[in-house]
């Protein structure tokens, strides 16, 4: 019990320090921050967990099957590693319209030779999915104060 209390304890303490690089190892997890360039990590024997945001997330680069939606502004980054699998999740932000994000990815599914495995798309957001040749890719797009908020989630190369 008490290696589960201690654990989220860790991560807000290193979040709350200063600049620079921290790192601290608690029952086999270790947790990792580096307030300059905004990233966090998780890492076990099992698996990692990593976020960017910032600078950090505004110049991570994207696959092709999984695009950056032009001009839109990357905010948030999740990187995670486990059973050989690595997992990406973008979030970003966009002044463009829900029905014409959603149109750049559709048309980008098909472009990357992938095929759509659900769509549910409204005037009000929605969501779509796509998968081929060892890649999956999922597309979550809402309103978000005023802006197209897209999550864009996806594995393989």
């Amino acid at each position: 019990m008490l290696k589960h209390l201690l654990a989220p304890m860790a991560v807000l303490a290193l979040s709350a320090c200063g600049s620079g690089e921290k790192s601290t190892t608690i029952g086999g997890a270790t947790y990792s921050s580096n307030d300059r360039d905004g990233t966090a990590s998780i890492t076990t024997d099992k698996g990692s967990l990593t976020t960017a945001e910032g600078a950090a997330a505004a110049n991570f680069q994207m696959p092709a099957f999984a695009p950056k939606y032009p001009g839109a502004t990357i905010v948030g980054v999740i990187r995670s590693e486990s059973d050989g699998t690595t997992r990406h999740m973008v979030n970003m932000q966009s002044t463009d319209s829900i029905g014409k994000v959603a149109a750049f990815y559709k048309d980008g599914f098909v472009r990357a030779g992938l095929k759509t495995t659900s769509e549910m798309m409204t005037a009000d957001g929605g969501m779509m999915s796509a998968e081929g040749d060892g890649r999956k890719v999922s597309i979550a797009i809402s309103q978000d104060e005023g802006k197209t908020a897209a999550i864009v989630t996806y594995s393989g190369d």
